[in-house]
């Protein structure tokens, strides 16, 4: 800009420009990026940045990136309305740091970025560093083989999901509220200072250490692989990992207790229920329902019940069985009792008694002649109790 003595003076932005969806207008000259006259063009914006090396924005409304925007700072108001978001829209945000702004969408680059007392909503493929923030009940997720903190977050309401991926060091310090874990295949993970509940769901690799502060911890069954799991401190431990994943309890109550809390239904002599289900429009053959885990269990009730689909007429099936794959088999339902006759629409199959699982031993039904006619799924539940704490039906 030129004053009055034909001297070229700097036009005074102070040291950020200003975008807003709502009010900006386009253009690249003086006095629009000012809080006076923002702009609403993102391009302008880089523009004016570059003229005048700048590298602050501050945002009102909604924003999506439509260029690379390396070494960037975004600052909002912390204003809570999701429609007003900045959407990363997978472009490089490299050295980025976003402040008090709704953030979603995937982030680009290779390195890292930092937000601070943002709303996080959907934000994938994270790689950097949060700290006070808070998450919409959306799923999230991390960059695999990159470095995570996490500081001080908190779930506003209901339960966030975070796909953890395979990171080289993943860290969530301090979480309020309740949050899943899932999808781990490698890499390692940390939790320390659970406040709240944790879900740990489909993990198949790597390693996950959590040091809880009266947390409410679950682990899935469909933790199968080789990942490994430590717990430390003070939570309730629901433990229903599956085959080839380690679990080491080692919390407080735990240590207490011997092997499993008194809260915890797999202590010795509790009792615990297994459920699963099972279609019998499959083809003749016998089909896993539970197997016997860690310790050996006794089994006490088993049921199954059918939907509201009637077998009885079916050309193919002939009957179901329900028995253990033992040399001798217990057996929980014979062919006389899962005769095809008595497969009608919502019929149920019990079974009371005492048959005692070993550890590896499975719980099977077997489908004779052949297929239903139709999907046909089951819901079959059996009540059990440990032997040696420890032991349940997975």
């Amino acid at each position: 800009m030129i004053d009055e003595e034909g001297r070229l003076r700097r036009i005074d932005y102070g040291d950020r420009l200003v975008f807003d969806d709502v009010i900006g207008i386009a253009g690249t000259t003086y006095p629009i990026g000012t809080a006076g006259m923002p702009s609403s063009v993102i391009a302008d914006i880089i523009t004016l940045c570059a003229a005048l090396n700048l590298h602050k924005i501050s945002i009102h409304g909604a924003l999506t990136l439509g260029a690379a925007m390396e070494h960037y700072c975004f600052f909002g108001s912390e204003h809570q309305d999701i429609a007003d978001q900045l959407s990363l829209n997978g472009q490089d945000v490299d050295g980025g740091h976003i402040e008090g702004l709704i953030v979603t969408g995937a982030q680009g680059g290779a390195a890292f970025l930092t937000l601070v007392r943002c709303t996080v909503n959907a934000l994938t493929l994270f790689a950097g560093r949060m700290e006070r923030c808070s998450f919409y009940t959306s799923t999230s997720s991390f960059r695999d083989a990159s470095f995570i903190d996490l500081t001080d977050c908190a779930a506003i309401s209901g339960v966030v999901t975070i796909q953890v991926q395979a990171p080289t060091r993943a860290s969530i310090k301090d979480w309020r509220g309740n949050l899943i874990l899932t999808l781990q295949d490698g890499g390692l993970c940390y939790v320390r200072g659970l406040k709240g509940t944790l879900e740990i769901d489909a993990m198949t690799d790597g390693t996950l250490n959590i040091y809880a502060n009266g947390a409410d911890i679950t682990i899935n069954a469909d933790c199968i692989g080789t990942g490994t799991i430590n717990i430390y401190g003070s939570a309730r431990v629901t433990d229903n990992h599956g085959a080839g994943t380690t679990v080491n309890d080692y919390t407080i109550d735990a240590a207490v207790a011997g092997v499993a809390t008194e809260t915890d239904p797999k202590v010795m002599g509790k009792l615990q229920i297994a459920a699963t289900t099972i279609d019998l429009q499959q083809v003749a053959a016998s089909y896993d329902l539970f197997t016997g885990t860690t310790q050996d269990v006794m089994v006490e009730k088993l049921a199954i019940r059918l939907p509201n689909v009637d077998v009885s007429d079916d050309g193919s099936l002939t009957s179901i069985t329900i028995q253990t794959d033992d040399t001798t088999p217990q057996v929980f339902v014979d062919a006389t009792a899962g005769d095809v006759a008595n497969l009608t629409a919502e019929a149920q199959l019990a079974w009371t008694g005492a048959i005692l699982i070993k550890a590896g031993t499975k719980i099977q039904l077997t489908i004779a002649g052949g297929a239903a006619d139709e999907a046909t799924v089951c819901d079959v539940e059996a009540e059990c109790r440990a032997v040696v704490s420890g032991g349940y039906l997975a």
